[in-house]
């Protein structure tokens, strides 16, 4: 995969999607650059590379499952992975996804941006346990530095054990976190390397 290292670098050849999903994706990085100067969405120190450090980066969990239609995207924050996964959505028939956030304020963006881009989108602001026994013929589950794995399972366990994947971005601590994880789940899962750092992983889960 070419290297890329800024907003102008980013082409929707890169990141594998059609011209009317870049063009979504590309509000969306303008709505959350708005709303950044009021709520912090992302690190300020990531703002310059917003589109390799969070726009690619979750655009390659929509690839690794491209079938799937019901996704659940658990502490959404400034909508990373959640809506870059919605604006991907956007386009197949019949595909949503839940964002569960509890802050308030960041819920507030995910309905702005949702209803704003018109995406499938449901949000949810409540804590992922109220949520979670609520939601059905879920397909994917993801997260993105939110909790340890063994947390991630936990939170997400009801919908594994209905048949639901696992998802979860991880850096260089996914190998320690599995050890752990092991130790109170029983599970299978597949480590992909990550397109924009060579020290994470997105680890894909099944409960067994």
């Amino acid at each position: 995969m070419p290297q890329v290292t800024g907003v102008e670098s980013v082409t929707a050849e890169i990141l594998g999607v059609s011209r009317e999903t870049f063009e979504k994706l590309s509000r969306y990085v303008d709505l959350l650059l708005q709303w950044q100067a009021r709520i912090n969405l992302i690190s300020p120190t990531t703002v310059n590379a917003i589109w390799t450090r969070h726009i690619l980066d979750s655009t390659q969990l929509f690839h690794l499952k491209p079938a799937a239609r019901h996704w659940v995207d658990l502490g959404s924050g400034g909508g990373l992975p959640g809506l870059v996964l919605a604006c991907c959505l956007a386009e197949s028939e019949g595909g949503m996804i839940d964002l569960v956030e509890s802050n308030g304020k960041k819920a507030a963006f995910l309905r702005h941006v949702a209803v704003t881009l018109r995406l499938p989108v449901r949000v949810h602001a409540e804590r992922i346990e109220s949520v979670i026994p609520k939601l059905d013929h879920v397909d994917v589950v993801t997260a993105r530095a939110l909790a340890p794995l063994g947390q991630l399972i936990g939170y997400s366990s009801i919908l594994l054990k209905k048949g639901a994947t696992a998802l979860f971005l991880k850096g260089r601590e996914a190998e320690q976190e599995l050890t752990e994880a092991a130790k109170e789940w029983q599970f299978s899962f597949q480590s992909h390397p990550s397109q924009t750092d060579p020290k994470a992983a997105i680890v894909e889960i099944r409960l067994l």
